[in-house]
């Protein structure tokens, strides 16, 4: 009996003694960055890129995934259900403040499940009209489109796509009847707007350069609350009448729901130290996006005010997918 009181104080106090000492700090293994995009793209170029400029100090390697479909659904559950430990990032898009309100059978939500470290980088949208029309800026074609209600449309890349939800943002600041043209991709999209079947469409900067120089496509206005820097003779769709109007495709990086409080922390230095380093913030510049890092505090109220803009844009359109 002796004896087993005896081992037993000794477990006891081995179990105290390392209680007393303080967890193994983070990270002790590989982190996985899931991509909601294909392999070779913009944000896996992206998110290598932050992945290289964080391995240094951040002592292990992030391990980049892509896990694309369902709308970036795929990555995003996968990360909001995993252990809340900071092992499982994901690059998030638009689809994290949109996705809850367009699909309407989530297993999870993408809100509530998924905690926001940091942007990376943002990206005006250009406003591109058909050549076809007598309009050379946007208030001249928010002239012509009043005086046609329900004749002009627009062409996006997808239902609920930040391209469609961002024209449906437009129409409604600018009190417009469009109808929205959906493709696959903007390469669908482009003759329709040099032939004028197509009237406008919201889009990145690079893949209608050739129509642009060619004269048969117009650019007339960014959707940022600045000028673009690759484009600083284009205005502002807010200089252009609609005082007040933003909205900006996004990369920004999130983990699981509840992961503590100092391991967030932890990512989010990481995550600011790397973008803002100038070879990596020149790099971003060189994609045609703008670095924007930003606190934990900041970036929770970032996509919070993201959640509420295109929510409205998806409620307004009745736009739903499955």
């Amino acid at each position: 009996m002796k004896r087993f009181v005896a081992l037993a104080l000794l477990l006891l106090a081995g179990a105290a003694a390392a209680q007393s000492y303080p967890p193994q700090s983070y990270p002790q293994k590989p982190v996985r960055l899931l991509l909601t995009f294909a392999a070779g793209g913009q944000a896996d170029i992206l998110a290598r890129a932050v992945a290289d400029k964080m391995r240094p100090t951040f002592g292990q390697q992030i391990i980049v995934e892509a896990r694309p479909g369902a709308g970036g659904n795929l990555a995003m559950e996968a990360t909001a259900k995993a252990a809340p430990d900071g092992y499982t990032l994901v690059l998030g898009t638009p689809a994290v403040a949109i996705n809850g309100v367009l699909y309407k059978k989530l297993s999870y939500d993408p809100l509530k499940d998924l905690t926001p470290l940091s942007m990376v980088a943002l990206g005006s949208y250009v406003v591109y009209a058909s050549g076809t029309l007598p309009v050379n800026n946007m208030a001249e074609f928010i002239a012509y489109a009043r005086a046609r209600p329900g004749k002009l449309n627009y062409a996006s890349v997808g239902v609920g796509s930040g391209t469609h939800l961002a024209a449906v943002l437009f129409t409604l600041a600018a009190g417009l009847e469009m109808s929205h043209v959906p493709y696959k991709g903007i390469q669908q999209a482009a003759p329709e707007l040099v032939s004028g079947d197509v009237h406008l469409t919201f889009n990145a900067l690079g893949p209608l350069a050739q129509f642009v120089q060619g004269g048969r496509i117009k650019m007339i206005a960014v959707s940022g609350a600045k000028r673009t820097p690759q484009l600083p003779e284009v205005p502002t769709v807010a200089e252009s009448g609609l005082p007040g109007f933003e909205a900006y495709g996004w990369y920004g990086l999130f983990t699981t729901a509840g992961t503590p409080r100092d391991v967030l922390q932890k990512l989010n230095g990481e995550i600011v130290a790397a973008v803002s380093a100038p070879d990596l913030s020149e790099r971003i510049q060189s994609m045609n996006l703008v670095p924007a890092p930003q606190s934990l505090e900041a970036a929770a109220a970032f996509v919070a005010a993201e959640s509420v803009k295109w929510s409205r844009a998806v409620k307004a359109s009745n736009a739903s997918a499955e």
